[in-house]
């Protein structure tokens, strides 16, 4: 029987006798047809419910070394672990795609470990994850690190590098798509939080009637913009407790919002 013959068992839905078939095809002295024998039978198994067996098969077409089918095992291999809530085992999977170098299943293993780095509280190893995705320009990947990358930038306060990783992507992408939209409006998040910067500035700075009232207002609605509601209460709170610019101030809070 053929390994053929084995997929097309497999998707008639008579998954035993496809493992059986795949099984067979592992006494292959073909390095490549014993790759994707192990492989399917993986892929049969984990849908017989044998994940362990499963898992096992994925090995087997990983130590092939075969270019194609060992990679996509060692996919295959990380998404069991991680269903499985096991990141270290994902982890470990990832690894192995990622070194691959395949180029359709590289993008997503590194964006996986960047993920795995993020949840573990691994910031730089989340970055240089994000980086190698970015780097590949995989137009389903990319935008997605990017954004994950921008938003742990704007999350530590560095603005302007969010910023720019934002803008280069954006001149990769077509305008009319969701991954424009998502990174366009990270991107105005961004120039918000650069806006709060330059208010908190202009506050600070003097406390002039004809300046300060118009900086505490745009300062305060900026930050609730941000859902920083505290802050935005705090920055009216001591510009009302200044008699100078009190009323100015009160005038500003009154006003509906735009």
């Amino acid at each position: 029987m053929s390994l053929a013959q084995a997929r097309q068992m497999a998707e008639t839905g008579d998954l035993t006798g496809a493992a059986g078939l795949f099984s067979e095809a592992l006494a292959s002295d073909v390095p490549a047809e014993r790759a994707e024998a192990a492989l399917g039978l993986a892929v049969v198994l984990e849908d017989l419910g044998d994940t362990e067996g499963a898992r096992r098969a994925d090995w087997t077409a990983i130590e092939t070394g075969d270019p194609e089918y060992a990679p996509r095992a060692a996919y295959h291999l990380a998404l069991s672990h991680e269903r499985a809530g096991e990141p270290a085992e994902a982890s470990e999977a990832w690894h192995i795609v990622a070194s691959s170098g395949h180029a359709a299943y590289t993008p997503a293993a590194c964006l996986a470990l960047a993920q795995l780095a993020d949840d573990a509280a691994d910031p730089e190893a989340a970055v240089t994850w994000w980086e190698r995705v970015i780097e590949t320009g995989d137009p389903e990947y990319a935008p997605v690190a990017a954004h994950d990358l921008a938003q742990h930038l704007l999350d530590a306060g560095r603005t302007a590098a969010a910023q720019r990783v934002l803008a280069e992507t954006l001149r990769t992408l077509t305008p009319d798509t969701y991954a424009y939209a998502r990174l366009a409006t990270l991107m105005g998040l961004a120039h918000l939080d650069q806006a709060i910067g330059a208010f908190t500035a202009a506050v600070d700075a003097t406390t002039a009637p004809d300046v300060t009232p118009l900086a505490v207002e745009l300062l305060a609605r900026t930050l609730r913009l941000r859902a920083r509601d505290t802050e935005a209460e705090a920055v009216w709170s001591r510009a009302l407790s200044d008699p100078a610019l009190h009323a100015q101030v009160t005038a500003r809070l009154q006003r509906p919002a735009p």
